[in-house]
């Protein structure tokens, strides 16, 4: 308890999954957790009941996709707050393509929700980061940027980019006392992938669980517990890395 003591901390994506697990336990740890999502239904739900049990947690409606609605947000943060410390940019939308079908406009989706929202944050949080003198900005890629799955060229492409671009401005601003990490997740048993299984059976759940060394999905709260490390004073000689909560898929040799 208390890693991020009074530490202001946006979460894009933050109402329900990975994004809404970073938020319960970075507010947990102290932190003031900011909540950004598009479904602001859902978001202030989330942010209630973590106020009703004494956490300090504002809510914003963002569209990440939508460079006015990010500027929003982060100008209403330094107006409440005076600062940012964290940024966790975890929304995006998860869409496979067959590159040769693939549609520009679909492409163009792809680099707009889960590359430019990154791009955005980063540019409007990092003023004010420089300013301080210090700062984390806490990006969400994926294995899949590490491996081959069919179809999903595009987003593989996109967290690639994403682990590049973070590399190169944790070389550029580490004098600065801010640091750029991403994290990639493997298999995570989160609403989306539980639909699944609904959906499509035991099948998907068996070939989830056996690519990962470990034999079984991952949860979001072990995301969330990487999120925390890297948000907290605990790894501030920690910067340009990407750490993959995986359970081990990237060890072995192939996608089962």
């Amino acid at each position: 308890m208390g890693r991020l003591e009074k530490k202001v901390a946006i979460i894009t994506g933050a109402a329900s999954g990975i994004g809404l697990a970073i938020c319960k336990a970075f507010a947990k740890e102290g932190a003031i957790v900011v909540m950004a999502d598009i479904n602001m239904e859902k978001c202030a739900g989330e942010a209630e009941e973590l106020q009703k049990k004494g956490y300090p947690v504002e809510v914003y409606k963002c569209d990440v996709g939508d460079a006015d609605s990010v500027a929003s947000l982060i100008e209403n943060t330094v107006t409440a707050f005076q600062k940012i410390d964290v940024l966790v940019n975890n929304a995006a939308i998860a869409k496979s393509y067959d590159i040769t079908r693939m549609k520009e406009d679909e492409f163009d989706e792809l680099v707009n929700i889960n590359l430019k929202s990154v791009f955005r944050g980063i540019k409007m949080s990092l003023p004010y980061m420089l300013r301080q003198n210090s700062g984390s900005i806490i990006s969400i890629s994926s294995v899949q940027a590490h491996r081959s799955w069919d179809d999903w060229t595009v987003y593989a492409g996109i967290k690639g980019a994403i682990m590049a671009m973070s590399s190169q401005l944790a070389g550029q601003y580490g004098r600065f006392n801010v640091r750029f990490n991403t994290i990639s997740p493997g298999a995570i048993m989160t609403p989306l992938n539980q639909e699944r299984i609904k959906n499509e059976g035991e099948e998907f759940l068996k070939k989830s669980e056996t690519q990962a060394a470990m034999n079984r999905m991952g949860t979001s709260q072990e995301v969330a517990m990487t999120a925390v490390f890297l948000a907290s004073d605990e790894s501030t000689f920690i910067t340009g890395e990407d750490l993959k909560v995986d359970g081990g898929l990237c060890t072995l040799p192939r996608y089962i």
